[in-house]
């Protein structure tokens, strides 16, 4: 899974994480990659309520991201483009911190795999990408059907 070993990157601390959504998403989807994968350190939740008041949400972010950053930067994995926690994201996005709208079990699962192993936020971003266009496919397809 990880090259830690391969990369003598094994004390190097992950770029941080930070999951983002309405309601309960975020956190479904962090509990099913630590189903998967086990437990995460460096990876936080800001789950957005109904009615919640932006300004509190956004110093919620920003506390998040500071509080998961060891010192290699943050990717924020949002739920939707153009929704509140992902235009709220885009407040906390910089030169060490990358935002990523879209969040799926295929991406997130495939960058807490290689969040020691990435450079840079922005490198882990691809990855994301990448990860979350090849997650998605039709099963009858597959099967031949």
């Amino acid at each position: 899974m990880s090259g830690r070993a391969e990369t003598g990157r094994e004390d190097a601390p992950p770029v941080g994480l930070v999951l983002t959504s309405h309601g309960l998403l975020a956190g479904g989807v962090r509990d099913a990659a630590e189903m998967i994968i086990g437990p995460q350190d460096g990876l936080a939740v800001v789950a957005m309520g109904p009615a919640e008041d932006l300004d509190a949400f956004r110093a919620k972010l920003e506390e998040a991201v500071h509080a998961v950053d060891r010192g290699r930067g943050v990717l924020v994995l949002a739920d939707l483009f153009g929704g509140s926690p992902g235009n709220t994201a885009a407040y906390v996005l910089g030169p060490t911190v990358e935002v990523v709208t879209g969040v799926n079990l295929p991406m997130l699962l495939e960058v807490l795999i290689n969040r020691v192993d990435a450079e840079t936020p922005a490198g882990l971003a691809a990855i994301a990408c990448t990860a979350a266009r090849d997650g998605v496919m039709r099963l009858a397809d597959m099967l031949g059907g």
